[in-house]
């Protein structure tokens, strides 16, 4: 089977990178047709466009690991034929991190045209970020306080800075996500994530156990949370409800796998929080665009 991400070594980088350009910007001006405004109230419009900016984003996430002063580096030196008005390396930074809303606006557009909509199965999972080793968190700059130390409880390590949590359609399609302090447990996470969410059935591991959580979801907003029993529970699902479970559940595992070792997802390279979060985005918006390219023959 071809893999969701063979693309990056198979296809012409300038090919998916016009791909990549043409899409986000197409994008972006439905966005701005929608609020019927520019998304600058004033000055005149700079001469790299957002979306050049958001562009330029994917290729240091795809290509370069997430680091910001090589991938620049190389679109300066070999692309700037695609992209003639570039800026030095802090002010991109800094148009690049006022993003955030607009690369996730866009990403949620792509989202709604990839999703079946008879599709009413999630499946839920978190991942550790990591800012910085547990023992050198107090020195973190980016971020403070003892909610940022947590532990991975199927590694059995400690870790400090942020969780990813988020809910993938069973093909693999991420739906909702969000970042939250690394001591923020999976069950009160789940609350937030699933905050706009209606009629689902969300499969996840025995870390989201938590009865009057499962109540509490049932009742508001349709949502049938069903996580993997513990042994010693008294509540247990049937054997056709584990078996249908066991089919799907580690699909979710699969796409942060992808997010890791192609995207580097679980290392951002920010130096704040804000730029942490920015890359996270880019990360996520290169997912979900793996699977537009899938839909296109590109190269």
């Amino acid at each position: 089977m071809k893999g969701l991400t063979n693309y990056i070594t198979e296809s012409s980088w300038e090919d998916i990178i016009i791909f990549w350009f043409v899409h986000i910007d197409d994008g972006y001006k439905k966005l701005i047709a929608q609020q019927d405004s520019p998304l600058r109230k004033r000055g005149p419009e700079p001469k790299m466009s957002d979306s050049e900016v958001m562009t330029i984003s994917l290729v240091i996430e795809t290509f370069f690991n997430g680091c910001e002063e090589i991938g620049y580096a190389f679109v300066c030196q070999f692309l700037s034929h695609l992209f003639p008005d570039l800026l030095d390396l802090d002010r991109f930074n800094h148009r690049r991190r006022q993003l955030i809303s607009i690369i996730e606006a866009i990403r949620r557009q792509f989202r709604q045209q990839l999703l079946d909509l008879k599709e009413n199965v999630r499946l839920v999972d978190s991942a550790p970020v990591t800012l910085m080793t547990y023992t050198r968190g107090a020195r973190c700059e980016s971020v403070y306080g003892p909610e940022y130390f947590g532990v991975v409880t199927s590694k059995k390590g400690k870790f400090f800075g942020l969780r990813l949590h988020l809910t993938t359609t069973p093909d693999q399609l991420i739906d909702e996500w969000l970042l939250a302090p690394a001591s923020v447990p999976d069950g009160k996470a789940v609350d937030a994530l699933l905050e706009g969410c209606n009629d689902l059935a969300v499969i996840g591991d025995k870390a989201y156990n938590d009865e009057e959580l499962e109540d509490r979801l049932w009742r508001k907003r349709r949502i049938h949370l069903l996580p993997l029993r513990k042994s010693n529970q008294m509540k247990q699902w049937s054997d056709d409800v584990r078996r249908a479970m066991g089919k799907v559940r580690h699909r979710v595992e699969t796409v942060f796998s992808v997010l890791t070792t192609i995207f580097n997802v679980q290392r951002p390279r920010g130096r704040s929080l804000t730029g942490h979060v920015v890359r996270v985005a880019t990360c996520i918006l290169a997912h979900t665009m793996s699977f537009l390219i899938a839909q296109n023959s590109i190269g």
